[in-house]
């Protein structure tokens, strides 16, 4: 079962390593909050950015690929 927004934000936001969350928990929960229907086959750093933004996580921007160069 996918975390709830404001778990996923608490839990992000509670050390350095991210609170442990994964790659299968950004993937559930991008599903369940319906951001995508197939998160792995999409880019990794746009569904990690969309899961972050959408938890209202307090360093989003510093993931969102846009502001990498290629």
């Amino acid at each position: 079962m996918a975390m709830t927004k404001e778990e996923f934000r608490v839990r992000w936001e509670s050390n350095e390593s991210g609170g442990g969350i994964c790659g299968d928990d950004i993937a559930e929960c991008a599903v369940a909050w319906g951001l995508y229907r197939t998160p792995r086959t999409h880019q990794l750093s746009r569904v990690i950015y969309a899961v972050l933004k959408a938890a209202g996580t307090e360093d989003a921007e510093d993931f969102n690929p846009e502001n990498f160069e290629e």
